[in-house]
């Protein structure tokens, strides 16, 4: 399974389970997100790896995460807490707010980054 999108699943998880957070990714996989190797993941750095992530998850590339494109990622009830409108499928705007709850949920200090 691709790093990157075991990333993704924990990030979505994070505040779908309230299992983890993104604090507790292995270090080295958060050097990967971190492109000007800062020590911190900001904002700006969270939301790139969001893109990519989506956009590696969409195999079928028509915009939406159905439940068999989620699967690897998520069980059934983080999908359809995901799933906001109820539609079967995760949407670019449903995607895009998981994470940035999950961004905000993990920025514990609330001062733009990550660490």
């Amino acid at each position: 399974m691709n790093r990157v999108l075991i990333i993704a699943a924990a990030l979505i998880m994070a505040s779908v389970a309230n299992a983890e957070t993104v604090a507790e990714l292995h270090e080295a996989e958060l050097n990967n997100i971190d492109k000007n190797n800062d020590g911190f993941l900001s904002r700006d750095e969270f939301n790139a790896f969001s893109d990519y992530a989506f956009q590696a998850m969409d195999e079928d590339k028509n915009g939406t995460l159905g439940l068999d494109e989620a699967k690897p990622f998520l069980d059934i009830k983080q999908f359809q807490n995901v799933d906001r409108d109820g539609d079967n499928t995760i949407s670019r705007p449903e995607y895009d707010a998981q994470m940035d709850s999950d961004f905000t949920s993990a920025d514990l200090d609330g001062n733009g980054q990550l660490n």
